[in-house]
């Protein structure tokens, strides 16, 4: 396995040629010193969330980012850079941002003046969807892309390590609340498995009550933050996927 990556560098990075989202336009709109995560997944390619800040840099409101977002969109379009989807992502949990619903109606907007076939998504750790502000903001995307790895607490708190003070039960919750999303669940073995025949059985009964329009199903392709983690070969990972639609009738896709 390769190492971990360096953070993003800059608000607009890519496109990066997702397995799952296409030719996608990643949107930091983080510090780029720092990861600043409500999790410490320990397969995070970006390594361990740490304490504090001691580059010192400021968090960018939303004028200051729209205005490099609007930048960099301009540039790309006069490339002719092929764009599926514009994805806010980056060094950490992008829903930890205070500015959050002016900065995805912004970039709406600028996907209209720039990239009108693409989709605005957003990649979290759903530790946040509790929080009224959020959720309104989620509701202004085209699709809403949910980490599900684990069925219940103590698998959640062993792989993903959250570091918000929320309950998994409440997550599951708010899922279920929230219509048109899509789960992403990360599969591992190694140093760290929810691999299990019987987690397996209880990720599918959970995902099944939640009932999203689809659910991805992945493994690790680059290094991980903890050691001793490996990738799920594609067969279980399919394994898995037809094992959930067949108990559920949710679609389900398997990508290496």
């Amino acid at each position: 396995m390769p190492d971990t990556i360096p953070l993003q560098e800059t608000t607009v990075y890519g496109p990066i040629h997702s397995r799952r989202l296409g030719n996608s336009l990643g949107i930091n709109v983080l510090p780029t010193s720092h990861k600043v995560c409500s999790s410490n997944c320990v397969y995070c390619q970006y390594g361990w969330t740490l304490p504090g800040n001691v580059s010192g840099e400021r968090l960018k409101r939303a004028s200051q980012l729209l205005a490099e977002i609007d930048e960099a969109f301009r540039s790309h379009a006069a490339e002719g850079t092929p764009v599926d989807c514009i994805t806010l992502a980056g060094n950490g949990e992008p829903t930890l941002h205070p500015d959050l619903v002016e900065l995805v109606a912004g970039l709406k907007r600028l996907r209209d003046q720039y990239f009108p076939k693409a989709k605005v998504g957003l990649l979290t750790d759903a530790t946040q969807i509790t929080r009224p502000r959020v959720r309104e903001a989620l509701a202004l995307l085209d699709v809403r892309y949910m980490k599900f790895d684990a069925a219940d607490e103590a698998t959640w708190q062993r792989i993903n390590l959250p570091l918000a003070n929320v309950s998994f039960s409440a997550i599951v919750e708010a899922l279920r609340a929230m219509p048109d999303i899509i789960l992403q669940s990360m599969f591992i073995r190694g140093s760290y498995d929810n691999t299990a025949a019987a987690h397996i059985e209880r990720w599918v009964q959970a995902v099944g009550t939640i009932k999203p329009l689809s659910v991805q199903v992945y493994t690790v392709d680059r290094g991980t933050a903890a050691p001793g983690i490996l990738e799920v070969p594609r067969p279980r990972l399919q394994a898995i996927a037809d094992q959930l639609t067949a108990a559920t009738g949710i679609p389900a896709d398997a990508f290496e």
